[in-house]
């Protein structure tokens, strides 16, 4: 029997993750035989399909997450590379998913390879990994499955704009089993729009993330210098921490250095993805 409940935009329904982790298989191996879908829609779809049979093909990927304060990297947002023989960017392969009504089941399972990878790689006890979560995903039972049995201390899960939030009030109650068991959440791409700005005044997030496109040439762009500041300030006001992505150029992360503020900073300059981990714990010298 299966019974759901639907809260404002947010649906959590009671029916066992493993049977629809099968039914999802069955959906993308179907999905994939299609002869009226187009070539490239059918291979995301078989894509899908190896993935949610073979987890492993999930290659998690881990980017620092420096402190400017500090100069010691404080945590890792995981990312995932998808091992599937054919050509598609991880990014068409969650699209496609979700258009198959199989993103929750997706999302879900590249969150627990990124924390069985991590456990096994031995994370350090004071530096957390950033997973991304979308929010009608936070309250599915397969995310729920992949979480509920461990330790979220040292879990953020950054909650991304892949979804409109309908109903705040129904998404801090879902947030709020996972702050329970000690988790943390983070906001992505602040100042990108009005969405991501109400979510920080709505859901009180840990961290909150600078969108990569105004981080670029930092360095030279007074007013997107004054931008960081604005938002550093608006942090600290509201007990959260400003993490600057996008940080690409040697340039930039030098003039972020150089303000003193109480950030956290992500990006190729500081280092690229890659397997645990891709800079050990120790510190960095940003001038």
């Amino acid at each position: 029997m299966v019974r759901s409940m639907k809260t404002g935009s947010l649906v959590v329904s009671v029916e066992s993750s493993e049977s629809e982790v099968r039914r999802a298989i069955h959906r993308a191996r179907n999905a994939g035989s299609w002869g009226s879908v187009p070539t490239s829609r059918r291979s995301a779809a078989r894509a899908v399909q190896r993935i949610l049979e073979d987890p492993l093909r999930i290659t998690p990927l881990f980017q620092p997450i420096l402190s400017l304060v500090s100069g010691r990297i404080e945590g890792f947002e995981a990312l995932a590379r998808l091992n599937t023989d054919l050509e598609h960017a991880p990014a068409h392969v969650f699209d496609r998913a979700r258009a198959l009504g199989l993103g929750a089941e997706f999302e879900a399972l590249a969150v627990r390879r990124a924390l069985d990878v991590a456990a096994e790689a031995g994370l350090a006890p004071d530096t957390f990994v950033s997973v991304n979560v979308s929010p009608l995903v936070l309250g599915h039972p397969a995310l729920w499955a992949v979480l509920r049995s461990r330790d979220l201390r040292s879990v953020v899960i950054e909650l991304t704009e892949d979804d409109a939030v309908e109903d705040y009030r129904a998404l801090r109650r879902v947030m709020r089993r996972y702050l329970d068991r000690g988790a943390r959440f983070a906001i992505d791409d602040a100042g990108a729009g009005f969405a991501s700005m109400r979510h920080l005044t709505e859901l009180w997030p840990s961290y909150f993330k600078l969108d990569a496109l105004l981080t670029r040439g930092l360095g030279r762009d007074l007013r997107r210098q004054a931008l960081v500041r604005a938002l550093a300030m608006l942090a600290t006001d509201v007990g959260a921490t400003l993490i600057v992505e996008g940080v690409e150029h040697t340039e930039d992360l030098m003039h972020l250095a150089r303000t003193r503020l109480p950030i956290l900073v992500q990006g190729y300059a500081i280092a690229r993805p890659g397997a645990p981990w891709p800079v050990e714990r120790q510190s960095v010298n940003v001038g």
